[in-house]
């Protein structure tokens, strides 16, 4: 039997967005955003984080930080009974600073390499799973994948819907303003 996986965005759906988050404690989580992912653990979803970190490329931070931040994360998760599992992110951008990560890469939302990659490892079944984030790549990375795109409007979100072709929301299958609000609109006890 395949799984069904709630892919999510880092910043702006999970944590704040700050632009290029480079120190830890800059670290502040979303109203809702443990609640959420709780619920979705709960629930048997597989939980995974597809995040861009082009911050990398362009030499503000180092992989080993975006590793740093991803413990947090996940240790404060951990205090609230929740949990992530598995994290992928592309530290790459055509446009970086930092040659071995300057180039254009198949991983880098919305292409969509992170996804494969999570589907082989954890056999998803993405017709029955969710992008979730605030920016149109998130959802162009769910109808590029054939999941269902949903738009949370905390981070970029609500500037993102605005902004959005009517044909494109027409495509969400939820807007919400928080990962709690979307667990508890699909997450069936």
């Amino acid at each position: 039997m395949k799984n069904r996986a709630i892919f999510l965005d880092r910043d702006g759906t999970i944590i704040e967005e700050v632009g290029y988050l480079s120190r830890l404690s800059d670290i502040r989580f979303l109203e809702g955003a443990a609640e959420g992912i709780k619920l979705f653990n709960k629930a048997q979803f597989k939980v995974i984080v597809v995040t861009n970190q082009s911050g990398v490329a362009r030499g503000f931070f180092s992989e080993g930080f975006v590793h740093k931040v991803h413990q947090k994360i996940s240790e404060y998760l951990s205090q609230k009974g929740a949990h992530i599992d598995a994290w992928y992110y592309c530290p790459h951008h055509i446009e970086g600073k930092v040659s071995q990560y300057s180039f254009d890469c198949p991983c880098r939302k919305p292409s969509p390499g992170m996804i494969k990659k999570a589907c082989k490892e954890f056999n998803i079944d993405l017709r029955q799973s969710f992008v979730v984030g605030d920016s149109e790549k998130d959802i162009k990375l769910a109808l590029n994948v054939g999941a269902k795109p949903v738009l949370v409007t905390t981070g970029y979100g609500k500037e993102t819907y605005q902004k959005l072709d009517q044909d494109i929301k027409e495509k969400l299958a939820f807007k919400v303003d928080s990962l709690k609000e979307l667990a508890s609109l699909i997450c069936e006890f």
